[in-house]
């Protein structure tokens, strides 16, 4: 069982990568996702027909979950054996702890390949600033890096951040152009390089993992657009405390619909169906009580 790791912080695009990577894969293989919140919602938008979704909330698995993500691995491995394990982990674990949980399972039928970071270009400077060592720690460890929401970028812009980017690990294969336009071939190579016995730059500590404050909440009272605009403006311009991300499923006027909020932005979009309405929020010092009313 080959695992690829997809990892970058909190709204970098990963959920949407891993569907790009089934489309273009013609390969059945199994998701860990590792939300940090206690309400899953990336598996709801991982509606691709190759993909087996297995998730694990409320915990990370570079710390405080280590022991499950092994365990669930192993249960993967003994019930499933997948040619390919995609893990995506929750967007503040840090990527050294996660590489060394997995080698310390210590099974050769395992094999872990080169690590994928995704980076949101439109918040890099801000978080890198914020959350250095997470992006020390995941930059220093990954082996490939690809540069998210290039569209209102420019080229200066783009250089700007590879240059950023290099400083920390000037080894890396960094791409800027949008990956959704590459073909197959491209996907492909990216299951087929191992990590080998790459040293591990290990920067975590307890002291350096992100701790922010999650609050999530189904069957949500948004019911008109206004509704939702009016929350998501709220959401951004800090009513509700320090937002890193927001990501949500409603049904609008009868017909259902998710969010996404990163930092200052967000986007909104139509789905064909969904079980329930869900919220997850997180960020630091959260205005829990009248989250609580939404």
């Amino acid at each position: 069982m080959k695992i690829l790791l997809v990892s970058g912080f909190l709204g970098a695009g990963k959920t949407t990568f891993i569907k790009e990577l089934a489309k273009n894969i013609n390969l059945e293989f199994v998701v860990l996702e590792n939300e940090y919140a206690d309400i899953g919602v990336d598996k709801d938008f991982l509606d691709e027909k190759n993909l087996n979704v297995w998730e694990m909330s409320e915990g990370c698995i570079c710390c405080s979950m280590k022991g499950d993500f092994k365990s669930s691995i192993k249960r993967i491995y003994s019930e499933i054996n997948p040619e390919y394990l995609v893990v995506e982990p929750t967007g503040v674990g840090m990527l050294s702890s996660i590489i060394e949980n997995i080698r310390e399972i210590n099974n050769n039928d395992i094999e872990i390949l080169s690590p994928i970071t995704l980076i949101d270009i439109t918040s890099f400077s801000e978080y890198l600033e914020t959350f250095n060592s997470f992006f020390t720690d995941n930059l220093k460890n990954t082996g490939k890096v690809i540069l998210t929401k290039l569209e209102n970028s420019n080229h200066f812009e783009i250089e700007n951040i590879k240059n950023e980017i290099l400083k920390i690990n000037n080894n890396l294969e960094i791409i800027t152009d949008d990956y959704r336009n590459f073909h197959k071939e491209w996907f492909a190579d990216l299951l087929n390089k191992s990590i080998n016995n790459k040293i591990i730059d290990k920067n975590f500590s307890l002291k350096t993992h992100i701790n922010l404050r999650t609050f999530s909440k189904e069957n949500v009272n948004l019911k008109t657009m206004d509704e939702l605009g009016l929350l998501l403006n709220r959401l951004v311009n800090r009513d509700f405390g320090k937002i890193y991300r927001a990501k949500g499923i409603v049904k609008i006027d009868g017909y259902w619909g998710k969010f996404n909020l990163v930092y200052k932005n967000f986007e909104m979009e139509p789905i064909s169906d969904a079980k329930t309405t869900k919220i997850v929020i997180i960020g630091n010092n959260l205005d829990i009580e009248n989250l609580k009313n939404i």
